[in-house]
């Protein structure tokens, strides 16, 4: 069955207004909030509880007749990720979860724009096949197995804010201390 409908925020902002789900007015500024922000919307919906994580895969899985498959229920396999950007993938919270030649089955939370299934598709070099997954469970998998790099505190290049002032109040101690009479030293 074909819908009409295009894999994007907007579409189905409408159609949650549309079946009184969400207020609209409510939707609007999620979605106005969320265009240029790290925050996808579907993630918004779910974490301002507009809406519950499996009510929204739900109708996700209607408006656009596309198969539920959680990461709860398909874990990824690990040849799936082969070739992919893992910062991509941590951006938009997709999971590939099968590969077969060509053919890249990716799990969403709940949805991601066409043009995000697009990008994936063409840098690649895969025909992306979407499933219907949560937006908790996707979040939860990608933390636990898919952790963004993080400077650890006092690695190279990283700034620990913790001991700022410890080190700016010895600097002030070490001043203090210095012989006023020392050469190169001013008195007060």
């Amino acid at each position: 069955m074909k819908n009409s409908h295009r894999l994007d925020y907007a579409a189905l902002a409408e159609v949650l207004g549309q079946k009184g789900l969400v207020d609209p007015q409510r939707l609007r500024l999620t979605l106005k909030a969320t265009e240029k922000g790290p925050i996808p919307f579907t993630e918004a919906l779910v974490a301002e509880g507009l809406i519950g994580d499996w009510d929204l895969a739900r109708v996700v899985c209607e408006v656009y007749g596309l198969p539920f498959l959680p990461v709860d229920f398909y874990p990824p396999h690990k040849d799936a990720f082969s070739g992919l950007d893992p910062d991509f993938l941590r951006q938009h919270r997709l999971l590939p979860i099968a590969r077969h030649k060509r053919v890249l089955t990716v799990c969403m939370p709940a949805l991601v724009p066409a043009d995000v299934l697009g990008m994936l598709s063409s840098t690649a070099d895969v025909h992306v096949m979407p499933v219907v997954g949560t937006v908790n469970g996707n979040n939860k998998w990608l933390a636990e197995n898919l952790p963004a790099d993080v400077p650890t505190p006092g690695g190279e290049g990283a700034l620990d804010w913790k001991n700022i002032f410890d080190e700016g109040d010895a600097n002030v101690l070490l001043n203090l201390d210095a012989d006023p009479n020392a050469p190169g030293t001013q008195a007060a």
